[in-house]
């Protein structure tokens, strides 16, 4: 018994030390200086790596049932993984540049075993933190690399050769690629960031806030979650995470005033996609987009500001419709949290800290320095704060948490990479682009509906930023080859992404919110389409109203009568969708609110552009007076 025990805690503490070394590796590296780029992204997967197998076992139901040859044949796989993990990556930084200089696409036999050693081990450290969901859509393109020379048409591909698929999957232009890349030398600092915030209380800040804006009003309670979550999740950069934090909350604050468990689930889920689209972090989404797209944070922060509050709008009016529909109360006062002086220095150190991180951004500052003067700004803040105050262990766990956050994304960004590698190698993903290109040039709608299809199917069961990882590199510049912009673009496939996480049948936020909500996954799952219905049209929105993207050089007067119509037309589909506007609406009724809506967001073809948003503006406020006259319930 006791050298079980023995084992079990020096995996524990391995692990542990290994994270807290990654926040250290985090910080030193943005002070004074990255290493090279193979040395940099390599000690992030050794040791995020070797971390996973220490924290993940092989399979957790031989480590804790009483099979002893179980448990420890469990236990030997986990020491073998791990060493094939540490060899390839250690034997690749030790020879990289005799590789590079001497036996790039001529591998000898000891590079051909660390390439497949590190491949192997980093598709396993995908099983245990994303299951075989993530592993087997990786699969699937490592089947694709070796035998895709037998399928036809666009799908053929010139036959690889083992040697070719192993270096390429175990190289730059795959695990140690653009992905593995944003995360070690952007994204860190701020899951370090989220851990810090989480940590000092200020998460339950922003729930507090929340409730103490909304909760009077009618949908209040739901309303608030929609809030919380966009604060909250947008620093924590996980929609799932998301779940389980705030709506352990809101989920039974929602049922206790009227809502169905289902429903109530189901707006925790939607609501947590919202942490993923706001700025100013957008759960890390952002930092990959201005990786890829050369566009500079600061100005897809801005360009991103309109989409991000027209979602949120869109939820909480649903919400608030349906609160109406079914009659339900506000909370009481006495359900109300109470502002009181012991938050004022609780949200002057949470404000400080966005306004440094804002004023480096907007300043030019690398994002990863903007991240660490933030953490830096909210770290000394809450030591002079006696309610937010950490002591030592406290200071610990933000470093342990800091890095252990890190596992999972830097694995699933490492395993990406080698499907984007194999898109690359095989010309798939340029095949892709011109299909999707020849359709468009007769019908960009019907285009553009293909490739969102595209994202929510692929994305589906997978983490946000492997789901926009995994396409957009194939569609991102057939769309932009189609006229659009490329931060648009980039913002419509990120946006499905998101959005991936409340799609029937895998929706990891409806799986996240059934098991606090006690309500059917699958369920939760289509409630959350039909709340979020809305979100699904909005890429159109601003593909086809680009006015209402800040940023991007429109006229002042186009882009406030953009948003304008975008609001109502968002207000009236919500109608529709909800059958609630000012009174329950029959089924016609719903039918003019939805036309009228479509009308708001579809640009004119017969008359002028502004005559037609005037028209619609007008037809959409006729409608809600109509609907209303008599009444005295608002919705």
């Amino acid at each position: 018994m006791a050298e079980k025990d023995l084992f079990a805690k020096l995996r524990f503490w391995i692990g542990t030390l290994l994270c807290v070394f990654l926040t250290c590796f985090t910080v030193y590296t943005i002070l004074l200086g990255q290493f090279t780029a193979q040395v940099q992204r390599g000690i992030f997967l050794l040791c995020a790596g070797v971390a996973v197998f220490c924290f993940k076992p092989f399979n957790p139901k031989w480590e804790d049932g009483d099979n002893n040859a179980l448990k420890w044949l469990g236990r030997v796989i986990d020491i073998v993984v791990a060493g094939m993990m540490i060899y390839a990556v250690v034997y690749l930084l030790q020879n990289y540049f005799e590789i590079t200089a001497e036996r790039e696409g001529w591998p000898n036999e000891a590079d051909l075993v660390c390439y497949t050693l590190g491949t192997i081990s980093v598709l396993e450290g995908v099983r245990r933190t994303h299951g075989f969901m993530l592993l087997s859509v990786i699969l699937v393109v490592v089947a694709y690399l070796f035998w895709g020379h037998f399928l036809p048409g666009m799908f053929y591909h010139q036959p690889l050769m083992f040697s070719e698929i192993i270096e390429m999957s175990f190289s730059m232009s795959g695990v140690f690629g653009v992905a593995l890349t944003t995360v070690a030398n952007v994204i860190a600092i701020f899951i370090v960031l989220g851990a810090v915030l989480l940590l000092t209380g200020t998460g339950d800040l922003f729930i507090d806030l929340a409730f103490m804006f909304t909760g009077r009003y009618v949908g209040g309670p739901a309303q608030s979650a929609v809030i919380a979550s966009a604060l909250f999740g947008s620093i924590n950069g996980s929609g799932p995470a998301n779940v389980m934090s705030t709506g352990s909350f809101t989920i039974p604050l929602m049922t206790r005033c009227g809502y169905s468990e289902t429903f109530a689930g189901a707006v925790s889920a939607t609501a947590s996609c919202v942490g993923q689209i706001m700025p100013p972090v957008m759960g890390v989404g952002a930092f990959l987009m201005a990786e890829i797209t050369g566009v500079p944070y600061s100005q897809i922060m801005i360009i991103a500001v309109v989409p991000a509050l027209l979602y949120t709008i869109s939820l909480m009016m649903n919400v608030r419709l349906q609160a109406f529909k079914q009659g339900l109360r506000p909370l009481a006062d006495d359900e109300l949290p109470k502002f009181h002086k012991g938050w004022v220095p609780r949200i002057i150190v949470l404000l400080a800290t966005v306004t440094v991180l804002l004023w480096q951004i907007f300043n030019g500052a690398a994002p990863s320095m903007a991240g660490l003067q933030a953490t830096g700004t909210l770290l000394v803040g809450s030591l002079l704060v006696k309610e937010m105050r950490p002591d030592f262990s406290k200071l610990w766990q933000m470093f342990v948490e800091g890095g252990k956050g890190l596992l999972s994304l830097t694995i699933v960004c490492a395993a990406i990479g080698i499907v984007i590698g194999g898109l690359s190698i095989t010309g798939l993903g340029v095949r892709f682009s011109q299909a999707i290109i020849s359709i468009g040039q007769s019908n960009l709608f019907l285009a553009l509906l293909m490739a969102a299809l595209c994202y929510v199917i692929v994305g589906m069961g997978l983490p946000t930023a492997a789901s926009y990882l995994m396409v957009v590199f194939i569609a991102a510049p057939a769309i932009t080859n189609l006229g659009l912009s490329v931060i648009s673009t980039h913002l419509f496939i990120f946006y499905y992404a998101v959005l991936s996480a409340i799609t029937p049948p895998v929706a990891l936020n409806a799986y996240a919110a059934s098991g606090i909500a006690k309500s059917s996954p699958l369920s939760i799952g289509f409630e959350s389409v039909r709340i979020g219905l809305v979100g699904f049209m909005l890429p159109f929105m601003w593909i086809y109203n680009p006015d209402i993207m800040l940023g991007e050089g429109h006229s002042i007067i186009a882009s406030v009568l953009g948003i304008i119509a975008c609001l109502l037309a968002i207000y009236l589909l919500g109608a529709a969708n909800i059958g609630y506007m000012r009174k329950s609406l029959n089924i016609p009724e719903r039918v003019i609110s939805a036309l009228i809506g479509v009308m708001l967001i579809t640009p004119a073809v017969f008359v002028n552009n502004y005559v037609w948003k005037i028209a619609g503006i007008i037809l959409g406020a006729g409608l809600y007076v109509w609907f209303g006259r008599g009444r005295k319930n608002e919705g």
